[in-house]
């Protein structure tokens, strides 16, 4: 009768030992279904950068440099305001550059939303203003920023805007 009672307290022993190695299976398998779901996850979410091909653009930062001095030494600076109704933004060019003409481009960059960009070509009229149509547009923090031809040299201005 012992030897019946020994196997019998045994065979619950193994029963009992076999729960801890499974038991570490599964959970290195739900970590490892986790860590794949995750990244799957990462891969799937939209990336928001200031442009499209952004790394691209920071090799010609020193001409951005150069850009970014010559606006500064200007006489006259560039200048924006919105109408009382908020439903224009009316940039102001310095008076030199209007007289010889502008050429360039205005971009209204959305940090939280790159799909709401808008870009604008720089048509001034003879006092060197422009009128951009801003209504419509969502509400909230832009940057505003300019790059323009005038006379050969290139120039550039940037500034924040709450619309």
């Amino acid at each position: 009768m012992s030897n019946q009672n020994e196997t019998s307290n045994s065979d619950q022993g193994k029963k009992s030992g076999m729960g801890w190695p499974v038991g570490i299976i599964i959970g290195y398998l739900i970590f490892i279904g986790a860590t794949l779901g995750f990244v799957f996850f990462t891969f799937t979410v939209p990336v928001n950068l200031e442009k499209v091909d952004y790394y691209e653009s920071t090799l010609q930062y020193q001409d951005q440099i150069d850009r970014v001095s010559r606006t500064m030494a200007l006489a006259e600076q560039v200048r924006f305001e919105l109408s009382d109704d908020r439903a224009n933004l009316n940039i102001h060019f310095p008076g030199e550059h209007a007289v010889n003409g502008i050429s360039g481009r205005i971009h209204l960059f959305r940090p939280s939303d790159f799909r709401l960009d808008r870009e604008v070509e720089i048509a001034t009229d003879s006092l060197g203003w422009q009128t951009i149509p801003v209504k419509g547009m969502q509400h909230g923090h832009w940057i505003m920023k300019v790059r323009w031809d005038a006379g050969g040299e290139e120039y550039y201005w940037q500034k924040e805007l709450s619309l």
